[in-house]
């Protein structure tokens, strides 16, 4: 999932059960993450949910349609509406939310069967039950994920994560209307099929993008973003496009136990600074994006906030993709692997506050993290003589895009001016977030981009089917690079259905080093999130998986 550095990790934003992530969650106060005792809330008898959680984002949702949205400010928004199969308890295990327990699987490990949990209602925005979800539901809901028209766009993930379901690549390709992978058995119990064993099925189910809608959704985002319909603990009262989004509790939820507050406010648009102050005073609960990068360093040292302060180490790496078969430079090895040791990372974590260099792809937290690995250290002689053999003495030109959220501006014209040492001119094209995401999965549009990608879920995978694949080097996914090498995607290929967990992991150190030698990137850094929450939130906790879990989070009145 990208994330843009204000609000982590992505930009817009991945995990294996058998290889289990460990987050570096620490907060100064010393306290840890609560376990949960099922989905979304403790154990212990319902209490009717009091008060208002509010949360602050720089940037907007873009969109509640579980099918589309790809970033940081969507997916908790869409969670709190939507559901889907499985989830994650607050130790990133995964568990039945759904479905009514964890699927029978078959021995050859391709099919799928579950059972739904019973008594669970479709309800709209008003508190109106629509109907109780069926088998026929989670059907439909597959199969809208794989249709090829939907609007504004296909889903970014129909071609990688869910194109291993039997049949799908049939709907995708807009030949069938129903994948026959995915069969109802009856109205409770659906089976899934898939082509080859693939150890992070159950992770790409728990993703909001499988999320379950009424059989009859609607096609076009738009509509679900303005009526949606879900069996979640919350529903949309209101939206005020570019400030603030209400959420209220669903009266007919299934799991009340889950429902700690009455209402949850979004309010997006908000700059950092004006969050901070907010959440220091007391008039904003949670400040979801990271502090301003000048203000993070004395917010550590305020001994008066230590227990309102909370930072952890991301899944996440902030990078440069650079164009690798476009029609510029950058086409050519050796000028990407200049620049790659042009690059002064130390200096630019320093910009960021928050986090460490990146010498290659996969974080520290993630399962297959080499320490080992620094193909290109900090080089700004090595780098000048890659581009005099490459034919590039003089240099070039090229363009660099970034978000215009704080710390990017100042860390694309550390870049420029790093490039500029060897010899490359670089213009710096700053553009809102939302902007950006349109612009960089149009093919070749940009040369290089700089932003940030965070876990959709926790395996290494992760960092390689959805954004460095063959399968994604095309217009409209977010292979950012445009890279394809058919060796590695075969390596990736057998990775994924090893059962082997230790066989797997190195399988994955491997790849990830065969895409350092193509340069597709240069990470940059590792980055970590703070937050600064008012004195009214309790059992605050960075979750492993998603980050933030808002309706975990309750408040003292």
């Amino acid at each position: 999932m990208f994330a843009h550095r204000s609000s982590h990790r992505l930009p817009h934003r991945r995990l294996v059960a058998m290889a289990m992530l460990v987050l570096a969650a620490c907060n100064p106060s010393g306290s840890t993450s609560p376990s949960a005792s099922g989905p979304g809330g403790s154990g212990g008898a319902p209490q009717a949910p009091t008060g208002t959680l509010s949360i602050a984002f720089l940037s907007d949702v873009q969109t509640l349609d579980p099918a589309q949205g790809y970033d940081v400010v969507s997916w908790p928004a869409e969670r709190l509406i939507f559901e889907t199969l499985l989830g994650y308890d607050a130790e990133a295990n995964i568990v039945p939310l759904l479905a009514a327990s964890l699927p029978e699987v078959s021995d050859d490990g391709l099919t799928f069967t579950f059972t739904l949990r019973e008594g669970v209602n479709f309800v709209q925005s008003d508190g109106t039950i629509v109907k109780e979800m069926t088998a026929d539901d989670v059907v439909a809901s597959l199969n809208r994920l794989l249709n090829p028209d939907l609007l504004p766009n296909a889903s970014p993930v129909a071609s990688t994560f869910f194109a291993l379901i039997e049949g799908a690549d049939a709907v995708a390709a807009g030949d069938a209307t129903e994948a026959s992978g995915i069969e109802k058995i009856d109205d409770q119990t659906v089976a899934i099929t898939i082509t080859e064993a693939n150890q992070t099925f159950l992770n790409i189910l728990a993703m909001p993008f499988g999320a379950i809608l009424p059989a009859d959704s609607p096609t076009n985002a738009e509509e679900v973003t303005a009526s949606p319909i879900g069996t979640g603990p919350f529903l949309l009262e209101s939206r005020e496009s570019g400030q603030q989004l209400t959420f209220v509790t669903n009266p007919h939820y299934w799991n009340p136990a889950a429902q700690l507050v009455a209402q949850i406010d979004f309010r997006v648009g908000v700059d950092p600074t004006s969050a901070l102050q907010q959440a220091e005073t007391g008039d904003l609960d949670i400040m979801a994006d990271n502090p301003p990068a000048g203000q993070i360093s004395a917010l550590l040292a305020d001994d008066t906030l230590t227990d309102r302060v909370f930072r952890s180490s991301l899944v996440a790496t902030q990078f440069m993709a650079m164009d690798v078969s476009g029609d510029t430079p950058l086409n050519n090895l050796l000028v990407r692997q200049a620049i790659a040791s042009a690059i002064d990372k130390e200096n630019i974590t320093a910009i960021a506050h928050l986090g460490q260099p990146a010498p290659c792809i996969l974080p520290p937290p993630m399962p297959g993290y080499d320490p080992n690995c620094d193909p290109y250290p900090y080089d700004p002689d090595h780098a000048r003589d890659l581009l005099a053999e490459a034919g590039f003495a003089d240099g070039f030109d090229i363009t660099l895009y970034t978000t215009t959220n704080d710390p990017d501006p100042a860390i694309g014209a550390a870049i420029q001016q790093d490039l500029d040492a060897i010899g490359i001119t670089v213009e710096v094209i700053p553009q809102a977030f939302d902007v950006l995401l349109g612009t960089i999965v149009i093919p070749h549009e940009a040369g290089m981009v700089y932003i940030g990608w965070f876990q959709d879920f926790p395996d290494p995978a992760d960092f390689y089917d959805p954004i460095l694949s063959c399968a994604t080097n095309v217009e409209g996914n977010f292979n950012l690079a445009w890279y394809c090498n058919e060796d590695v995607d075969a390596l990736a290929a057998d990775a994924r259905s090893e059962p082997d967990s230790t066989a797997r992991i190195e399988m994955y150190r491997q790849l990830f080093n065969d895409v350092m030698e193509d340069a597709p990137w240069v990470p940059i850094y590792y980055p970590e999130q703070l937050t600064v929450v008012s004195e009214r939130v309790r059992n605050f906790f960075h979750h492993p998986a998603w980050i933030f879990d808002f309706g975990s989070y309750d408040i003292e009145e």
